[in-house]
């Protein structure tokens, strides 16, 4: 029941809202107002009781009979958009959207047991589970991602009261297979510079070989600025990205696009070759001073990202892929690959070096050093035979006594 309370300060009421009951605790919502008396007080008391009631939507009654289909625009809107980077929000609703809400969404949260998310796990792995058309399996890491989307929002139920366990926990899931990136080799590499040089703008060859030589993800590249250059020890500073998110999604995208911390929340500073390092300063004194022209005309006014169109508006992430595809197309003799296996380039040149893969991690941005050895192990163990043919000069004068 909704009631009025007199406070010691003079004039002074709390209004307390009945909302009904959360399980077996009841809801109240409070505030603190300024009356003449108990009777304004009271007034006021049924506007805050209306003024609750029209946005009712954000707030759950009787929390029983709360279905995953209830659940899910609350979860989307006041838990994943403050939890996830924008990408990973995306994902994790499609994931609910098109694999989850059909077939659990008219569940009560209450009926959905352990075990129905092991035998929809189950059923991920068998054959023809894919929605694109295609033949084959769903791989692992997809899979794993549709639980994880799965476990979130369960997440939130628990955090909130409605249920006291989420049926998510303990759940055995498809080991991961990593595969092998494609790579170009040190003659490509050469072969692919040399292309660049004679058939691209000077943007375009910079941000390929930015690319290879700091292991940059398209959406690091797409955000970098000016500010993030370091001539002193011919460094850069990778603390942001760029992504692309579905129009009215976030009220703080530009152009279709966000700007968010890098993968994982993680800063590096990466060491680049000096000539690449001057290319770099030249293209931002070159952007600052045209930027600094338009006027009016500029976009994104705050930024000065060295890889933009005329306006001052970073390329898209996916725009990049699209441009490398085309580049491809027009240069049939280099084995294709993805622009994002640049990075894969990157790494694999400096395993072939012998570097030591905690500066690979470190260069990479990976969080733990396992992820750096689970996908590049294969390389690593090639680089540790080799190094073991170092020791075999010591056993030569052994082999001429025998």
């Amino acid at each position: 029941m909704s009631y009025v309370r007199k406070l010691e300060e003079k004039n002074k009421y709390q209004l307390v809202a009945d909302l009904g009951y959360r399980g077996k605790r009841r809801l109240r919502k409070t505030k603190i107002i300024t009356a003449k008396n108990e009777k304004e007080a009271e007034r006021q008391l049924i506007l805050f009781e209306a003024e609750l009631k029209q946005k009712e939507e954000l707030y759950f009654g009787e929390t029983a009979n709360i279905t995953l289909n209830e659940l899910y625009p609350r979860w989307k809107e006041h838990y994943a958009k403050q939890h996830y980077s924008p990408r990973t929000f995306v994902d994790n609703c499609t994931h609910l959207e098109k694999r989850i809400l059909p077939i659990f969404g008219d569940m009560k949260l209450r009926d959905i047991k352990k075990v129905d998310i092991a035998f929809f796990i189950s059923d991920l792995q068998k054959k023809n589970k894919r929605l694109d058309g295609l033949d084959g399996n769903l791989a692992p890491s997809t899979i794993r991602n549709i639980y994880k989307a799965f476990a979130s929002i369960m997440r939130a139920a628990v955090e909130w009261d409605l249920i006291d366990e989420s049926p998510c926990r303990n759940i055995k899931l498809p080991k991961l297979k990593y595969e092998e990136g494609k790579a170009y080799s040190e003659k490509e590499v050469a072969l692919l510079f040399e292309r660049l040089k004679q058939r691209e703008s000077p943007e375009k060859r910079i941000m390929v070989e930015l690319a290879i030589v700091s292991a940059s993800r398209q959406g690091e590249i797409a955000a970098l600025e000016a500010k993030h250059l370091n001539p002193q020890n011919n460094s850069i500073l990778i603390e942001q990205s760029l992504a692309v998110v579905k129009k009215g999604e976030f009220e703080e995208a530009v152009d279709g696009m966000i700007l968010k911390e890098t993968k994982g929340k993680r800063k590096r500073v990466v060491t680049i070759p000096k000539n690449v390092m001057d290319d770099l300063l030249r293209l931002a004194t070159y952007k600052q001073y045209h930027l600094g022209k338009l006027g009016l005309e500029r976009q994104w006014k705050e930024h000065v990202f060295l890889f933009s169109n005329e306006n001052g508006k970073p390329y898209r992430p996916d725009s990049i892929s699209q441009w490398w595809e085309r580049f491809m197309d027009r240069n049939p003799d280099l084995p294709r690959i993805r622009f994002h296996d640049l990075r894969h380039t990157s790494a694999t040149l400096l395993i072939h070096a012998g570097e030591h893969p905690k500066v690979i991690q470190s260069r990479l941005g990976h969080a733990n050093i396992s992820t750096t050895l689970n996908v590049y192990g294969h390389l690593l163990k090639e680089t540790d035979q080799r190094a073991s043919s170092h020791f075999e000069k010591f056993f030569i004068g052994d082999e001429e006594k025998e």
